[in-house]
């Protein structure tokens, strides 16, 4: 991450002060014992910032500590992504089984830390992905590909109704695919910046081969190896769930098994699936995860197109972004590859 301009961490800490004054109601007539330390930035992505402090206070004349993490919503990046829904996600989630970081506090319009921003308590553990790949972890990386298995079938698993995400928008098995390409579609036609035929063949093809889902979960979008906090062979957190939404759950096995991050080094897809579906009750369809995994492709071009797009309009400096169209071709060919051939009835 780039350094911060001069003054911007002092500003932000007193805005954070002041974020914190009005949320923790029992030190709003003691202000002055709220103390921020270790305020400092941290990797996050490129959807958003994200920045870690410790926060003590009086409760009650008690001191309390809490280490958090704060994600504030970048200006600009290769997500339109929606940090209220995000965060009641995880809030909805906590003590469900599915490990999430706890949510503390949000400031769903930017009042107090200038844009949509949430904290969350920190969760021990690291994400690289890299450490992941070495050959003396391939112990600790099957189990922890077998222990996503494990979380997956959990979270399809939920009655999401009863966990009151209705501020997700509502789909049914007929639907959940179409409006994934809908939604997918208006972004390419919102951020491309040439014409991209093969792209739009691949939609076409999409809407025509949709499949309709077993059933309707909550589907974390953007599950996979390097989304989860981990210590050794166990994962304490999953992260960065600012694509979730209402779907089909095939979605998720799809895209954590995508050639740029998938655990198939030491965990193969037929494994994982054999493990989804021992734990879940619930077969995949084959026909329906090669569905999903064609469109994660078509999904990460977008993906690149949208942060180029905001790096060519001016909407963000982060040079990782200057030339991420140029990964679509890649992405493009491997959803060709994976077409069914002609005259197999599909």
């Amino acid at each position: 991450m780039s350094a911060s301009p001069p003054g911007a961490v002092e500003n932000l800490l007193a805005r954070l002060q002041g974020f914190l004054e009005a949320n923790l109601e029992s030190a709003r007539d003691i202000r002055r014992d709220i103390r921020i330390d270790n305020l400092a930035s941290i990797t996050a992505g490129n959807a958003r910032q994200a920045w870690e402090f410790d926060v003590r206070w009086l409760d009650g004349g008690e001191q309390r500590k809490v280490s958090c993490v704060m994600l504030r919503k970048a200006e600009a990046g290769q997500l339109e992504s929606d940090l209220v829904a995000e965060f009641r996600t995880i809030s909805a989630l906590w003590g469900s089984g599915v490990p999430v970081a706890r949510a503390l506090w949000i400031d769903s319009e930017g009042r107090w830390l200038e844009r949509p921003s949430f904290v969350m308590e920190k969760v021990s553990g690291a994400t690289d992905f890299f450490a992941l790949l070495k050959p003396e972890a391939a112990a600790s990386s099957r189990a922890l590909a077998q222990q996503l298995a494990a979380i997956a079938a959990r979270l399809h698993a939920l009655d999401w109704k009863k966990l009151s995400v209705d501020f997700l928008p509502a789909t049914t098995p007929e639907t959940a695919a179409a409006e994934q390409i809908s939604y997918w579609e208006s972004l390419f036609l919102k951020h491309r910046m040439e014409p991209h035929p093969v792209m739009v063949s691949a939609f076409i093809w999409l809407k025509e081969h949709r499949p309709i889902a077993r059933r309707i979960s909550i589907v974390h979008g953007d599950f996979r190896f390097g989304n989860f906090l981990y210590e050794g062979d166990r994962i304490n957190a999953m992260l960065d769930w600012e694509m979730v939404h209402l779907g089909d759950p095939v979605e998720d096995i799809a895209w954590a098994y995508r050639s740029l991050w998938g655990p198939q080094a030491f965990l193969s897809l037929d494994e994982f699936v054999s493990r989804y579906t021992e734990l879940s009750g619930t077969p995949v369809d084959s026909e329906t995860l090669r569905f999903y995994r064609l469109l994660g492709e078509v999904k990460h071009g977008i993906i690149s197109l949208t942060g180029a797009r905001s790096f060519m309009d001016g909407r963000t400096q982060n040079l990782f972004l200057a030339d991420r169209a140029s990964t679509i071709t890649s992405y493009l060919k491997q959803f060709m590859d994976w077409l069914p051939e002609q005259g197999t009835g599909d």
